[in-house]
C-alpha cells in the first residue's frame, strides 16, 4: 500500500467541525514544546549537561601553568644553643620581625597523556550527559504522543457513539410510530432504549477517560491551557506525509540513543584506562621560583637582613610505587572496557529487535486498516438491510440490536487501527532518536 493511502487514512481521522468547536485545538508539537520548557526531568538533565560542560573546561585547564604565591609575616623568638648532650646552653638574641615571600611557577610539558586523557574523559562524560538529555526528551515525547493519540482515539469514539446515538434515536421514533400502528411491541422499544442507555454509559466512560488523559498530559508538560482541548489529527497526518515507506524501511537500530550512549560509555572506559596507565609514566615540568625571606636564620647569630634568591629549571617526578600499585587498577579498567564494548553489542541487539518489532507492528496496523474498513462497510450494509427488514416485519429486535452492536464495534475498531498505525509510525521515529 502506498503512502498516499496512509495519508488518506490519517485524514479520515480529522474531527468533525462540531467536535472541534467544543474545545481548543492543540497540536502535538505544542505539547512537546511545553514539556521542553516545563518538564522537571528535562530541567535536571539540562543541569547535568551544564555541569558536564564545566567539567570539560576544568579538565582543559590542566594544560595551563600552575602559579602560586605565598606571603607571611610574624614574630621570631629568641634561640637557644646547646651541646649534643644538652648540658651547656647559650641564649641567642634574635631579631623578632620576620617575613617570607615566595612565587612558584610550573608548566607541565609531559605527563604521560594524563591531561589529554582527562579532557577526553570529561568530553565523553559531556557527550553521555547530552545523550541522556536526548533520551529523556525522546521518552517524554513518545509518552506524550501516546497520551495525545489516546485522546484522539477517544474523541473519535465520541463521534462514533454520537452518530450511533442519533441512529438509535431515529429507530426509537420509528418504533413508536409502528407501535401506534400496532406493528411493533412496546417491549421492542424498551430493549432499544436500553441500547441507548448503554451507548450513553459508554460515552460517559469515554469522557472520564479523556479527563484522566488530560490530567496526565498536564502533569507531563505543565500545559496550562483548557483541559478539554481537541487533538489536531491533521498535524499527525502531515507528519506521516513527510516520510515514505522507503524511509521507514531504511531506519537503522544503530541510530538509537541507547546504542550511542553505550558507545560513548566505551570511549569513557577507554580513556579511563589510558589515564590510569599514564600514572606509571614520569611527569616533566618547567619550574621557576623566587624567594624573598628575612632574617637569615641559617647563621648564628641570626643575620637581620633580607635574602632574595630564585631558580629556574626542569623538574622530573616519577612514582616508583606505581609499578606495583597500579597493576590491579589497570586490570580493573581493562575489564570495564571489555564490558563496555560488550554492552554496545547488547544494545545493538536489543535495538535491532525493537526496530524490527516496530516495523512489523506498523505494517500489521496498515494491513489491519484495510480489513477494518471493509468490516465497517459490511456492518453498515448489514445494519441498513436489517433495519429495512425490521420495518417490514421480517426481522426481530434481537437482529436489530446485533446489527447495531456490530456496526458500532466495527467503527470503533477502525478508529483504533488508525491510531495504532500512527503510534507505530511515531515509535519507529523514536527508535531512531528523531522524534
Amino acid at each position: 500500500m502506498k503512502l498516499q493511502k496512509i495519508i488518506s487514512f490519517a485524514a479520515v481521522m480529522s474531527l468533525s467541525a462540531q467536535l472541534l468547536a467544543q474545545g481548543e485545538v492543540v497540536t502535538l508539537q505544542h505539547l512537546w514544546d511545553e514539556a521542553e520548557r516545563n518538564s522537571t526531568s528535562i530541567k535536571v538533565m539540562k543541569s547535568e549537561l551544564d555541569a558536564a560542560n564545566l567539567a570539560v573546561e576544568a579538565a582543559k585547564s590542566g594544560n595551563l601553568p600552575d602559579l602560586n604565591a605565598s606571603l607571611s609575616i610574624g614574630y621570631l623568638g629568641d634561640g637557644v644553643l646547646t651541646d649534643r648532650n644538652f648540658k651547656i646552653s647559650l641564649h641567642v638574641d634574635n631579631p623578632h620581625f620576620m617575613n617570607s615571600f615566595a612565587v612558584q611557577a610550573s608548566q607541565l610539558i609531559y605527563g604521560g597523556g594524563a591531561v589529554k586523557n582527562a579532557v577526553k574523559t570529561a568530553e565523553s562524560g559531556r557527550n553521555i550527559a547530552a545523550l541522556n538529555l536526548e533520551s529523556e526528551r525522546q521518552n517524554l515525547r513518545l509518552m506524550i504522543a501516546g497520551y495525545y493519540l489516546d485522546i484522539c482515539r477517544l474523541w473519535n469514539q465520541t463521534a462514533v457513539l454520537d452518530e450511533n446515538l442519533r441512529l438509535c434515536g431515529v429507530v426509537i421514533e420509528n418504533m413508536r410510530v409502528m407501535e401506534a400502528q400496532g406493528t411493533a411491541l412496546s417491549n421492542d422499544i424498551l430493549r432499544y432504549e436500553l441500547q441507548k442507555e448503554s451507548l450513553l454509559l459508554s460515552k460517559r466512560k469515554v469522557s472520564d477517560g479523556l479527563q484522566i488523559l488530560y490530567r496526565r498530559i498536564a502533569t507531563a508538560t505543565g500545559y496550562e491551557g483548557k483541559n478539554d482541548f481537541a487533538p489536531d489529527t491533521l498535524q499527525i497526518a502531515q507528519m506521516i506525509e513527510n516520510l515514505n515507506d522507503t524511509t521507514l524501511q531504511n531506519s537503522y537500530a544503530d541510530n538509537g540513543v541507547n546504542v550511542r550512549i553505550s558507545q560513548e560509555a566505551a570511549y569513557l572506559a577507554e580513556n579511563q584506562l589510558k589515564t590510569i596507565k599514564s600514572g606509571m609514566l614520569p611527569q616533566v615540568a618547567v619550574v621557576a621560583e623566587d624567594h624573598f625571606d628575612g632574617p637569615i636564620t641559617i647563621e648564628v647569630p641570626v643575620i637581620d637582613k633580607n635574602f632574595n634568591y630564585w631558580f629556574a629549571g626542569i623538574g622530573v617526578k616519577y612514582s616508583i610505587s606505581s609499578l606495583y600499585k597500579t597493576k590491579r587498577d589497570v586490570r580493573r579498567a581493562e575489564i570495564s572496557l571489555q564490558a563496555a564494548n560488550e554492552r554496545i553489542a547488547l544494545a545493538k541487539e536489543r535495538a535491532g529487535d525493537d526496530v524490527f518489532a516496530a516495523h512489523t507492528d506498523f505494517f500489521t496496523a496498515r494491513a489491519e486498516i484495510q480489513t477494518q474498513q471493509k468490516s465497517v462497510e459490511l456492518a453498515a450494509k448489514n445494519y441498513n438491510v436489517t433495519l429495512s427488514r425490521y420495518n417490514n416485519g421480517l426481522a426481530t429486535i434481537t437482529d436489530m440490536l446485533d446489527a447495531s452492536n456490530t456496526k458500532l464495534n466495527a467503527e470503533i475498531l477502525l478508529v483504533d487501527s488508525k491510531i495504532n498505525l500512527l503510534y507505530n509510525y511515531l515509535e519507529i521515529i523514536y527508535l531512531n532518536s528523531q522524534l
